[in-house]
């Protein structure tokens, strides 16, 4: 009896071990999707906000200004 035991715990095993496996990847999923879900929500929101923040209070355009050049010679 000992033995039929021991030889069942062998086949059972490998099948145990692959359905933690797809349980864990599964569930892995599931957590996955749910902070996509809401990243994308919060992201949404942000851009929304952002959106009708430029519409409503449209930012100037810098006035492009011009610099001076500094010339040199940098004898080495």
């Amino acid at each position: 009896m000992n033995n039929k035991l021991q030889q069942l715990l062998e086949t059972i095993v490998p099948f145990l071990v692959l359905g933690v496996a797809i349980a864990l990847f599964v569930g892995l999923l599931f957590m996955f999707s749910y902070v996509l879900v809401w990243g994308l929500l919060i992201g949404g929101i942000l851009w929304l906000i952002a959106f009708v923040k430029q519409y409503l209070f449209p930012s100037e355009v810098p006035t492009k200004t011009q610099g001076r050049v500094i010339e040199h010679d940098d004898k080495k």
